[in-house]
């Protein structure tokens, strides 16, 4: 069989030949760690959306608890209760019985694998509520449910 291949001339190497052994697999690689980043990226928006929804929520639940119509947990208590059931943490609540006002700071976990590993494990978000009287809601029928006795030593927040 020698013999036979002796008078074809050898085809000429292009130099790139196996240039596609190489490129490929770093190809690869790059594009899922892009899709992963993205996917993480996806994960963070969503935790930060959570986190905010999850802060207004617990400044609502709050200021509801200040209500003295009935007998309730403490603003602090109401707002750990809700931010809890959400699955977050309260990091700081500014709400005292009393003041009609609610501050707080509530986190919630980054799910993903790269961003956790990178120091973005938790995401936070504030959230503030005031506790208005029903003169100061427009008419409706917000306004005709929301009747409380408002206690007297208590001056209107301005």
């Amino acid at each position: 069989m020698s013999a036979e291949l002796e008078g074809v001339p050898a085809a000429p190497v292009a130099p790139d030949a196996g240039s596609v052994a190489f490129t490929f697999p770093l190809l690869l690689w790059v594009s899922v760690l892009v899709a992963l980043l993205a996917i993480d990226l996806g994960g963070y928006l969503i935790a930060t959306s959570r986190a905010q929804s999850l802060a207004d929520a617990a400044a609502l639940a709050a200021v509801s608890a200040d209500v003295q119509t009935v007998a309730r947990p403490s603003p602090a208590a109401a707002a750990q209760r809700v931010t809890a059931a959400g699955d977050g943490q309260l990091e700081s609540c500014s709400c005292r019985s009393g003041r009609e006002t609610a501050e707080v700071t509530v986190s919630v976990a980054v799910p993903g694998l790269l961003l956790p590993t990178l120091g973005a494990g938790r995401v936070a978000a504030d959230a503030a509520a005031i506790l208005a009287p029903p003169a100061d809601l427009p008419p409706g029928p917000t306004r005709g449910r929301a009747e409380w006795p408002r206690p007297p030593d208590l001056e209107p927040i301005s």
